[in-house]
């Protein structure tokens, strides 16, 4: 393998061109190449200057060029975190879809090709979604899968496999330990400090850990500033950022204990923003002294107090950090955002606050970047900007894009070259960065001697035993917060023989039913149990349809109604990201059919206080969306982001029900305090 020192820029960029004529196997239309080569020239202008973009790479044929890459070009791949969410393969030597983006075939098992893509490209991370993680068998053998891929690479290492497993909202394999999120834990916080923070992610870094996955995008540590944050609101620990800090370092210090990478994010804040940078590019006008004191807060008292391995980048523009301006590919001047930004990433987080880890970029084919830079150009521009790692960007679905994403990677070799040569980037500090990512790999990843089986049988005796299950049971305990009280709570049991249950779907109502009965057969003989019966309102089922005079007589012969709600603000985060923007993200029968539940549910309140029945909302989700229902009801119970799962007996079991209903009952209390301020 040559040597990076052997190199200088002009050389590398030479004897690219020079390898790709010579090498026979090597089909790609010259003309077509030198474009690429030839655009990349502008993609590498000073920081604080204006660029033009560079078109995407494309390539109809299939050519192998792994003989053909430089050591330069397979560094460049080293810094590159692909995807892997979907793949369709060719039928009989023909695309069996459309294009790349008709493509919605899981990878369960790593395809042949791949798995050659991880082996010749030398990438460095593959990020895996909630379509890579279905049961625990098939994730420890796909983890395992792509580190012999990797293994057989140039670099001859094991690469990063990250996944969003945040806890909460955000939460990519269901089959895990589910905890209710970071609010939850912020909520837990007056009571029992930093306690949740550190059992709660230990927990999730153990199963990660044996599921062959070595890094969690986890924690967020944005301070949550705006109600109107659509894509932040409950994954924060809450509004104050001291505590926002304290609750992120004993993150880190939990997951990296357990020998699991963690990730703050998302740099320098994306707490203060109302635009999802899924689907645009959020800006913060925060003066200097209040990034100071809240949105960095957390981000420098981690780096000194947990160490964390990465963090990850905002697609955000902060102009008191950075006022540069450049030109999208529409021809729209606009502030540089955080990701692209030197002065942001090097100058303030790696200079002025000595982050010594890895930094690396929130996804790359969000629109926060999409919608401004071509693949290459972004790619390029977050390396000056000095990223470590450029995550998700080139989507690879199918085989004609393995042998584009060849291409891409030249493309940007070649742009980087050039910035090198034009001093706009020092090849110092790529060595330096390459590194970088093979310390942090030496340090948390190792390719596991036992044989598939051998994990398996571990993995299978961690994820989700019984005392991880009792830590989501404790911290929904610990989180539920008692929102409003009309003197009602607890419920004097002892009169009562009629609950009305208002639910969303059938699973609710199950789970509802267990949390209640279970809670009552502590307190009362079985014969006093069974004596109290539960009517019934089902959203989603043929309830719904119920007329207003069955709605009526049920209401009226009940001694209270308990009703559910989950409140969130839509954001692609919850399903992924922008693979999931299709026609169905956001449609008018979604928006509907939570519409219906929302009306019924409003209706089914309303008519419980015409006829004086107390009312009772057990809430989960945001607490800043809350108040059209809680004004309509008794008391409010909030849990945050609670989740619904099937034990071992398929039991569908709900945490903050179980909590809830304990509430209710007068079994325990409510000791959670919200860690943000509600409007009036």
């Amino acid at each position: 393998m040559d040597n990076i020192h052997n190199d200088s820029p002009s050389s590398l960029f030479g004897n690219l061109a020079i390898s790709i004529s010579k090498n026979k196997r090597v089909h790609i239309v010259p003309s077509a190449l030198l474009m690429i080569i030839s655009v990349a020239l502008s993609a590498c202008q000073s920081q604080a200057t204006e660029n033009n973009m560079t078109p995407k790479p494309t390539s109809t044929h299939k050519p192998d060029y792994t003989s053909a890459f430089t050591a330069f070009e397979q560094k460049i791949a080293e810094k590159m975190s692909l995807d892997i969410r979907y793949f369709c393969a060719d039928i009989n030597g023909k695309p069996s879809v459309p294009t790349s983006k008709h493509c919605r075939q899981p990878v369960t098992e790593l395809p042949e090709e791949l798995a050659q893509l991880i082996s010749s490209t030398n990438v460095g991370g593959i990020v895996l979604f909630a379509e890579n993680v279905q049961e625990i068998a098939q994730v420890v053998k796909l983890t395992d899968d792509i580190q012999q891929a990797s293994i057989k690479s140039v670099q001859g290492k094991p690469l990063i496999i990250s996944i969003d497993q945040e806890g909460g909202r955000v939460a990519r394999f269901t089959q895990m330990t589910g905890f209710a999120g970071n609010m939850a834990i912020g909520a837990s916080y007056p009571e029992h400090g930093s306690h949740f923070a550190t059992q709660v992610n230990a927990v999730i870094a153990k199963e990660l850990k044996v599921l062959g996955i070595n890094n969690n995008y986890a924690p967020v540590v944005d301070v949550n500033t705006n109600v109107d944050n659509p894509v932040i609101n409950t994954r924060s620990f809450g509004e104050s950022p001291q505590q926002v800090a304290e609750l992120g370092a004993s993150a880190v210090n939990a997951i990296q204990a357990e020998g699991v990478m963690a990730t703050l994010k998302h740099f320098p804040g994306h707490g203060d923003t109302h635009v999802d940078s899924h689907l645009g590019l959020p800006r913060v006008d925060h003066d200097r002294e209040t990034i100071d004191k809240v949105d960095l807060a957390p981000f420098v008292w981690a780096i000194k107090h947990s160490q964390p391995a990465m963090i990850m980048t905002a697609h955000i523009q902060y102009p008191i950090l950075d006022n540069s301006v450049f030109v999208s590919k529409s021809g729209e001047k606009l502030i540089r955002p955080a990701t692209m930004s030197r002065k942001i990433l090097t100058d303030l987080l790696r200079d002025e606050m000595e982050f010594d880890g890895i930094i690396a970029t929130d996804a790359l084919d969000m629109a926060g970047v999409t919608h401004f830079f071509t693949e290459v150009e972004a790619v390029v521009e977050t390396f000056v900007a000095g990223a470590d790692l450029a995550v998700m960007p080139f989507k690879v679905r199918t085989p004609a894009d393995i042998a584009d994403f060849y291409v891409f990677i030249k493309a940007v070799a070649n742009a980087l070259a050039i910035c090198i040569e034009q001093g706009e980037y020092q090849l110092a500090e790529f060595e330096q960065s390459i590194a970088r990512l093979n310390r942090y790999k030496q340090q948390y990843i190792a390719i596991e001697n036992e044989s598939v089986a051998q994990q398996l049988q571990l993995a299978n005796a961690v994820i989700a035993n019984k005392n991880h299950i009792l830590t989501e049971q404790a911290l929904a305990n610990a989180a539920v917060t008692l929102l409003k009280n009309k003197q009602l709570l607890p419920l004097n049991i002892a009169g009562i023989k009629q609950l009305h249950f208002v639910v969303a779907n059938q699973q609710e109502l199950v789970a509802l039913t267990y949390a209640t009965k279970r809670v009552l057969a502590k307190m009362l003989p079985a014969s006093d149990v069974e004596s109290i019966s539960i009517s019934h309102f089902v959203g989603d089922g043929a309830d719904s349809a119920a007329s207003d005079k069955n709605m009526n007589a049920l209401l009226s012969k009940a001694d209270v109604v308990i009703a559910t709600v989950d409140i969130k603000t839509a954001s692609l985060v919850d399903l992924g990201g922008m693979d999931d923007l299709t026609p169905s993200y956001g449609s008018a029968v979604q928006q509907q059919t939570k519409l219906t539940y929302a009306t019924l549910l409003k209706q089914q309140l309303i008519l419980a206080g015409k006829l004086n029945t107390p009312s009772i909302l057990i809430a989960k989700g945001s607490p800043f969306l809350i108040n059209e229902y809680s004004e309509l009801a008794d008391a409010v119970l909030l849990n945050f982001d609670d989740r619904i799962y099937e034990n071992a007996s398929q039991q569908a079991i709900s945490p903050g029900f179980n909590t809830s209903m304990a509430v209710i009952l007068g079994e325990s209390q409510a000791l959670g305090k919200l860690p943000v301020t509600l409007k009036n």
